[in-house]
């Protein structure tokens, strides 16, 4: 025999429309001990009796806190329904528990509303985290707050904080220090031949992004959004005026935008006789604060990198936040947010290399070809997206033909306090792909690209910009020209001089790997 218990239990007791319950806990007589069952998108915490709480808010409320970590959206829309005097006494009555502690500075932070008590908790009491380290990613830097003698970890604001669990994956992904790796590969080379490389994946990013939405930006386009790119790593704080700025870097002038939209946009497709809405975004009216929230958890993230000594320096380990963490949370919260009517996704990727650059991820002048490892999966990142956007799409309504209808069911608690966990895996994921595989590709092809150039120059003298297409076409036809590109662009050339520069063009990007 199984009951619900914990978050599972509040949701269904005081019937709250939470979407982001990526786990159920239930008392099963039938289990000793804890068990869990991973049924993939969801898992099941299964727990003997022993562990029964009482059944009130408070018994479960505790039981949550303790087993389930932190969950901010569940919680926010319970404290808007549930008699608050009970958290008043809980803490009257334990005023040592932890646990109290912690539901009632949530009940503050997440309501704006102060409890009526004074001084509840001695003040000898050690102070407690928030945040349960072990179970969910926080910052070291905390805000301590004397009231309830509570360290205030949460790595976000009121207005904006996801929350990121502590899977084994993930643990296993801070362990490897990528940061410390992507400095390791880069150090191999010599500085003329990164600069060089940072151009050509500055290009390469650009494309890729664009390709992402199934678009071809014309040169100006490519051009001003690589020179954005260049700049993410300069400090400059992201503010609303700076992302507008972004936003019209990456469209049509005519479609230009110069503050948050002002209307409802909807993703999906028109299918003539009706259209087809696949996701909603959150309202208009929602914006100011959400993004407000989201563009000062970043400028948090910023301010602990500057207050760090030798910062261009210092190792992963001993950053006070973990930087992909950060980079997935403010990334994907600002395409799920959508703020203007065009260019999001775009602007979603600057993102990660600006939360990236920012905490010293990435070197200075240099990008990870981030895009193109995504393009190139294209699949898992529709997927981790859509974890997202088909829940809330469920629950939301909305009449595009009917604009003058406000949608509803968009909440901005779905969009402010979101489970990131599944895309910070992913963004690690990607990174990881990046930085074993992909950069020291990109690297390597600049040196094929060199070493063919050098010897072909040598065999022949070649007309205006021939060589460099020569050298392309060839290598990316598994070393042999073409019969089509023979006679539109190198008829000039006798089949002798065409056999020995292709075996030229082979064997230079065949010594890539040794060629450090």
């Amino acid at each position: 025999m199984k009951s619900s218990v914990g978050y599972y239990w509040l949701a269904n007791c005081y019937h709250l429309p939470v979407i982001d319950l990526w786990q159920h806990c239930y008392i099963d007589t039938a289990v000793r001990g804890r068990q869990e069952q991973d049924l993939g998108d969801q898992q099941i915490q299964l727990f003997e009796p022993r562990y029964q709480p009482d059944d009130t808010l408070i018994g479960h409320l505790q039981f949550a806190l303790r087993y389930e970590g932190v969950n901010l959206q569940l919680l926010s829309l319970l404290f808007e329904v549930a008699d608050s005097q009970q958290l008043c006494e809980w803490i009257t009555e334990s005023p040592t528990s932890a646990y109290a502690r912690r539901s009632c500075f949530l009940y503050e932070w997440l309501t704006g509303t102060q409890l009526p008590m004074k001084a509840p908790v001695p003040v000898k009491m050690r102070y407690v985290d928030v945040l349960d380290t072990k179970m969910q990613f926080g910052t070291d830097a905390v805000t301590k707050n004397a009231h309830f003698r509570v360290n205030d970890n949460l790595p976000g604001t009121r207005d904006f904080c996801p929350l990121v669990r502590k899977t084994d994956f993930l643990s296993d992904m801070v362990g490897k220090d990528l940061r410390k790796r992507t400095r390791e590969t880069l150090g191999r080379y010599d500085q003329d031949l990164l600069r060089r490389a940072a151009a050509f994946l500055y290009l390469k990013e650009t494309q890729s992004s664009f390709e992402v939405e199934r678009e071809k930006p014309s040169a100006n386009r490519a051009q001003r959004f690589a020179d954005l790119l260049r700049q993410a790593d300069t400090g400059q704080p992201l503010t609303e005026e700076r992302l507008v700025e972004l936003q019209n870097s990456v469209i049509d002038p005519r479609f230009h935008e110069f503050t948050w939209r002002h209307q409802q946009n909807w993703i999906g497709g028109d299918l003539g006789y009706r259209k087809k809405v696949e996701f909603v975004p959150a309202r208009p009216e929602d914006l100011s604060a959400l993004m407000q929230g989201l563009l000062d958890t970043a400028g948090k993230a910023r301010t602990l990198v500057d207050s760090m000594p030798g910062k261009g320096d210092i190792d992963t380990a001993e950053l006070q936040f973990d930087p992909v963490i950060y980079a997935a949370t403010i990334a994907f919260g600002f395409v799920f947010i959508h703020p203007f009517m065009d260019g999001n996704g775009r602007i979603h990727r600057y993102f990660i290399h600006k939360v990236l650059a920012s905490a010293g991820f990435t070197p200075r002048g240099i990008v990870l070809p981030v895009s193109a490892v995504i393009l190139a999966n294209l699949d898992e990142y529709v997927a981790v997206l859509e974890s997202f956007s088909k829940p809330l799409r469920q629950r939301t309504q909305y009449l595009p033909d009917a604009s003058d209808a406000p949608a509803t069911g968009n909440d901005a608690v779905y969009f402010r306090y979101f489970d990131a966990t599944e895309q910070a895996e992913f963004l690690y994921t990607v990174l990881e792909r990046t930085v074993e595989k992909d950069l020291q590709h990109e690297i390597d092809f600049l040196l094929g690209f060199d070493r063919a150039c050098q010897e072909l120059n040598q065999l022949l003298d070649w007309p205006n910009h021939s060589l460099d297409l020569f050298v392309r076409v060839v290598h990316q036809n598994n070393d042999t020209l073409s019969k089509t590109k023979k006679q539109s662009h190198f008829s000039w050339m006798t089949d002798p001089e065409v056999s020995e520069a292709e075996a030229i063009v082979a064997q230079a990007f065949a010594g890539t790997n040794d060629m450090v």
